[in-house]
């Protein structure tokens, strides 16, 4: 969708903030200065920048925004835009029976003259912008959407209910030092969980997860040992670091 800046004067407020709101609710984004610019805000810096962001300025035209300086000095900036970007960035919405400014001249301008015609040109401007509004989701649209997502969450309190049991009983036989180190290597290395889970194990006293384990070994490669290697032999350990690779070289070719 895209991003509107509202070029008009105070005396047009009502019909800008009209416009603003069924744009938003159109889905797209409105730049409009009440909403825009706080207490103490350079005004000029804040709608010079408000006039750079945005895909369209929309100028409403009436009596009052023709003479105004802020307006003119708005829709020159704009039109600047235009000629630098070639393509349309001016976007003129009449609001009353007015001469237009030289270089809008040549353009089609929305016609918000009529109120009771207010729609049609609403319907023409959404289309200039690039998208008329999704259609609403019917009554019996949103409750079988509620349906489908109550089931999905039923279904995955249901694995998430078994991926817990499983990793009770992966976990049961574990020290309670080796279960804290498995759960902050799985939160660490979330990939690595189901490896840690299964074949985490303990030298002597030492926790032994996955990403201790590959570290050590990358360690022992640059230094020529490490002290895990002799915790591991003392306590003949191999078979669970063979284990525990083999799973990893698993994961790896997944």
């Amino acid at each position: 969708m895209s991003t509107i800046f509202l070029s008009h004067t105070n005396v047009d407020k009502p019909f800008a903030r009209k416009l603003g709101n069924d744009l938003r609710k159109a889905g797209h984004a409105v730049w409009i200065d009440e909403a825009e610019i706080n207490i103490g805000d350079s005004l000029i810096e804040k709608i010079r920048l408000g006039l750079d962001e945005v895909d369209y300025v929309a100028v409403i035209l009436s009596n009052a925004s023709i003479a105004s300086k802020w307006v003119t000095r708005e829709l020159d900036i704009a039109s600047n835009r235009e000629i630098e970007e070639n393509r349309v960035v001016v976007l003129p919405l009449l609001i009353e029976k007015v001469e237009l400014p030289g270089f809008l001249k040549g353009k089609l301008y929305g016609n918000f003259i009529e109120i009771e015609k207010y729609e049609e040109a609403f319907q023409l401007l959404i289309r200039a912008l690039g998208g008329a509004p999704p259609p609403a989701a019917t009554h019996d649209e949103l409750e079988a959407l509620r349906a489908e997502v109550a089931a999905a969450k039923e279904v995955a309190a249901h694995y998430a209910a078994e991926l817990d049991g499983h990793q009770k009983l992966a976990l049961r036989g574990k020290s309670q030092k080796l279960i804290e180190s498995i759960k902050t290597a799985n939160a660490k290395f979330p990939h690595h969980a189901v490896i840690n889970t299964t074949h985490a194990f303990q030298a002597l006293s030492a926790p032994v997860t996955l990403d201790y384990l590959l570290w050590a070994i990358a360690k022992s490669h640059r230094k020529g040992g490490h002290p895990l290697e002799a915790l591991i032999s003392m306590d003949n350990k191999w078979p669970e670091v063979e284990a525990m690779l083999d799973a990893y070289n698993d994961l790896l070719e997944e």
